[in-house]
């Protein structure tokens, strides 16, 4: 039992001390807004990080080798079990810091609650693309705070029609994995490291998106698919926060584009080989009738 406080204690000193860094940034870097671009090897994403941005904010391209995979991914949040959800670039507060081409440190705080965004993006030479998020939500008041956070994401890849998307779920009952795919070889693939999400739902677009923007109280549908046509999805998490304290959420999310057919790369060696022939015969006949 010792080890375990002792365990406790470790991570809220961490989660604490990741905390306390963002209100000192909040207070030395305030600014009104900005467009971010991430890159790394075949990968571009862009962010609207803009508190004017509305509903309309947050990751709005995901570029590999000049494709774009992803038309919106987004955060949405409520407070309590009343009033509509609304889009976290309104909590307002925008701070961000990008220490290198690939890693964004974004956070919007209130004085009350607050959410942060570590974006690393991982591209690669060729075939596929990778984006890891850590979200930390403080809640800096003396009581409770009940939070519930959304997320949705409209991958969209390569065009918005023809994904087939479908959702799982851990032994316990909660949803841990998106996975999303087109029928000639485009996929993705979201999974929660920690912790798994309370709601889900998959969605022909703009459903969701529309529950998320309305002046309702919505929650989830738990519909897990598999939907196939412009599909999108979206995970809720139901937390209720102690008084000066944090949760934390992990998530990495995996795009994978076609690999050329095996014909293709035949064909493709062939030719290769062909023009290193008809390079290598002239030099050859030269050389004879020299």
């Amino acid at each position: 039992m010792k080890a375990a406080s002792n365990h406790s204690l470790g991570i809220t000193k961490w989660v604490w001390a990741i905390t306390l860094h963002l209100l000192l940034v909040a207070a030395v870097f305030p600014v009104s807004g900005q467009i971010v671009t991430l890159s790394d090897q075949n990968s571009t994403v862009t962010l609207d990080l803009s508190p004017s941005a509305g509903n309309g904010g947050g990751m709005t391209g995901w570029r590999m080798g000049g494709v774009n995979t992803l038309a919106q991914e987004w955060f949405w949040y409520r407070i309590g079990t009343n009033g509509p959800e609304q889009a976290i670039n309104s909590i307002g507060g925008l701070t961000f810091t990008q220490p290198d081409a690939r890693t964004l440190y974004a956070t919007y705080f209130n004085g009350q609650y607050g959410v942060m965004i570590n974006y690393l993006l991982t591209g690669s030479p060729l075939y596929s693309s990778d984006i890891s998020e850590s979200i930390l939500i403080t809640n800096a008041t003396a009581s409770p705070l009940a939070f519930h956070f959304f997320e949705y994401a409209n991958q969209d890849l390569g065009s918005p029609s023809g994904d087939t998307v479908q959702l799982g779920k851990n032994l316990r009952g909660l949803f841990n994995e998106a996975d999303q795919s087109k029928s000639f070889g485009f996929a993705v693939t979201e999974t929660l490291v920690t912790p798994g999400a309370n709601r889900g739902e998959a969605g022909l677009y703009n459903s969701t998106l529309a529950k998320l923007s309305d002046g309702n109280t919505d929650d989830l549908n738990n519909n897990v698919g598999p939907l196939t046509g412009d599909a999108t999805w979206a995970f809720q998490w139901d937390f209720t926060i102690p008084a000066t304290n944090s949760v934390g959420i992990s998530k990495d999310k995996l795009v994978v584009v076609p690999w050329p057919e095996p014909s293709a790369i035949s064909l493709l060696s062939l030719g290769v080989v062909g023009f290193v022939l008809r390079k290598r015969l002239p030099l050859q006949a030269a050389s004879l009738s020299c």
